[in-house]
């Protein structure tokens, strides 16, 4: 589970690493989450389309 309750802004370094860390848990036969993301944050995962790629929630 990936807590974001703090992250108040990323940018597409920050979305590159999460999808290399997502990569890698897939490939372990593992899986995640992302929960607590702060509306500015929601929002770009919306435009990039990262919430399809992602397991979003709230808490």
């Amino acid at each position: 589970m990936i807590h974001l309750v703090k992250v108040d802004f990323i940018d597409n370094l920050g979305l590159t690493a999460l999808l290399k860390g997502i990569s890698s848990i897939r490939s372990s036969a593992c899986s995640s989450v992302i929960c607590n993301l702060q509306a500015l944050v929601r929002m770009i995962f919306e435009l990039t389309q990262m919430d399809s790629v992602f397991e979003i929630y709230e808490n």
